[in-house]
């Protein structure tokens, strides 16, 4: 991975540019992203390297200063932070290093999480360009890491087989690091 620190991912970002993402469950997911960051010692401008589709280098996480650290801590807890968390920095990610946004959640038995379409399309044939499954890592440890994740969700098959490409998103947040893979349709 590059060490280029290409500038922030500041999390209350996620309330633009991202039409899935209400102000409510933005606000959600950058809780539990910040409870993720927390829980690994880690403080707001933390670095996370990234590597998605042969580009890498570094974001520093912003927050607002006026988060509610002690409330963040008892109101999540690995159970659903860990996936939610990883869902904010994906889904910034995926805004700023590709051509598309998270336009719609996608439904259960498809095998992804989000419908992508692209940032500046005013598509009539289709508004779903693309897709995005997305999981997370606390700490890698073992067997369980950001390489076998990655070949768990491309070996597993996806209702959603289509002519769309896939990206595979893994967050880690012990020592953060976001990897995203891409997968063309039907391969």
């Amino acid at each position: 991975m590059n060490d280029k620190i290409i500038g922030n991912l500041t999390l209350e970002d996620l309330t633009s540019g991202i039409p899935t993402l209400t102000k409510y469950k933005a606000a959600m997911l950058k809780e539990s992203c910040v409870w993720c960051l927390i829980k690994c010692n880690h403080q707001n401008g933390v670095q996370i390297a990234f590597d998605i589709c042969d580009d890498s280098g570094r974001y520093n996480i912003k927050w607002n200063d006026d988060v509610d650290l002690d409330g963040i801590l008892r109101a999540y807890n690995s159970d659903d932070a860990i996936e939610f968390g990883a869902e904010a920095i994906a889904l910034l990610l995926i805004k700023e290093k590709t051509p598309y946004t998270a336009i719609e959640r996608a439904v259960k038995p498809s095998g992804i999480d989000y419908w992508l379409g692209y940032k500046n399309s005013n598509s009539l044939f289709s508004k779903f360009d693309a897709r995005l499954e997305i999981t997370g890592i606390l700490t890698e440890r073992g067997s369980n890491t950001i390489k076998s994740r990655i070949n768990q969700k491309l070996e597993r098959p996806m209702i959603s087989n289509n002519v769309f490409p896939v990206f595979i998103s893994v967050i880690e947040f012990g020592q953060p690091k976001a990897v995203a893979v891409r997968k063309d349709g039907n391969n």
